[in-house]
């Protein structure tokens, strides 16, 4: 049998929250069902009408072929083949403060005919996403794809490490949470050990360069990558006015610095995942702001990219070095327990902590 693995799901169809159901039935649910081509809509019997993704491959192929052909469905049945039990499951709610974990109990089922139904389209009702009478929007689907979970346990933000997070807070509604570039760490793993144990583990204050660069892969987000990146310039240009921007048109630029007069004097392009290449296309509205600093800070590459010549390259050991030069006036310093704060443990310095930028 495959290794277990942990996935998560939003459990929002139709922009409904249906956390409700979720942790009241002990499931967590999957959208885009799949109808049988020419079957009407029944919400009591389901089976009658909605393709199983767990079916028989004959079966599946023999609908999926006459169907609308939504990759989704597809998706649906990748991620069903790939859940074992014991998988850990995981339906992320930020806006509580807390992602709730289980362990799946019992296989795939599409539920013929949900008992909470009912309960759902009065939620819906509830949070004001009513319909027409008589319209066919496939509610009951919505929440029949599904697997039975062990219980839900309300983990606070914060102890799931932010490289696990980041995979949940983009646009997909589902997936699976993969190993990252840089982490050797097996996200089942982890995931299994903070159900165990969801308190924090304690972590020793430390200005080991190696020991931050390790910290800024497994604690940060995309965003606050990009804060800290803006934050470390500032703090090395105190003569300057570094501010994060960001936004449709704006060439990818996540960074700009300006001088007193208001000329602009650098400019920053952060990349969690460099692959190599040009950063600065030369047709944006910053292509033609030929005398400022141009700046590519990453994380994650090869050992043996080549950074673009006309970019000062901030790579991971570079960060790592100032962040623990400027710790003192830093804000992230202190979730990261960078840094040898007064009345905290202190593990001793290493080498690298000289290996600072000083010219940039």
């Amino acid at each position: 049998m495959p290794a277990p693995i942990a996935f998560y799901s939003r459990c929002k169809p139709q922009n409904a929250d249906a956390i409700e159901i979720a942790l009241a039935t002990k499931r967590i649910y999957i959208g885009y069902p799949m109808a049988k081509t020419g079957a009407p809509y029944d919400p009591r019997n389901l089976q009658s009408c909605v393709i199983d993704p767990s079916c028989r491959d004959s079966e599946w192929f023999s609908w999926h072929r006459v169907s609308s052909k939504n990759r989704q469905f597809n998706q649906n049945r990748n991620l069903v083949a790939k859940v074992t039990l014991g998988s850990i499951a995981m339906i992320p709610r930020p806006s509580l403060g807390v992602i709730y974990l289980g362990k799946v109990a019992e296989g795939f089922r599409l539920e013929d005919n949900p008992p909470w139904f009912d309960e759902y389209l009065a939620l819906r009702k509830r949070q004001g996403l009513t319909e027409a009478d008589g319209e066919d929007t496939w509610h009951a689907a919505d929440v029949a794809q599904c697997w039975v979970v062990d219980d839900f346990r309300p983990i606070p933000v914060p102890r799931i490490p932010a490289w696990i997070r980041r995979s949940m807070f983009g646009r997909s509604t589902y997936g699976v949470i993969s190993r990252q570039d840089g982490i050797d760490d097996n996200p089942y793993a982890v995931l299994d050990k903070i159900m165990e144990s969801p308190g924090f583990l304690p972590r020793i204050w430390t200005t080991d360069v190696r020991e931050v660069e390790r910290r800024l892969l497994t604690d940060l987000t995309p965003s606050t990558f990009e804060h800290l990146a803006v934050s470390l310039l500032q703090l090395e240009n105190p003569h300057e006015v570094w501010t994060q921007v960001g936004g449709s048109g704006d060439g990818g630029i996540d960074g700009v610095g300006a001088n007193d007069d208001g000329s602009v004097s650098g400019l920053l392009q952060c990349k969690w995942h460099y692959w190599g290449g040009r950063v600065f296309a030369k047709d944006t509205p910053w292509g033609a702001v030929a005398d400022a600093r141009r700046y590519l800070a990453a994380l994650a590459y090869q050992s043996d990219v080549i950074p673009p010549e006309d970019c000062i390259f901030l790579d991971r050991p570079t960060i790592a070095s100032l962040v623990v030069k400027h710790w003192k006036k830093l804000p992230l310093a202190l979730s990261l327990r960078a840094g040898a704060a007064v009345d905290h443990d202190h593990v001793s310095t290493n080498s690298h902590q000289s290996a600072v930028l000083n010219d940039l």
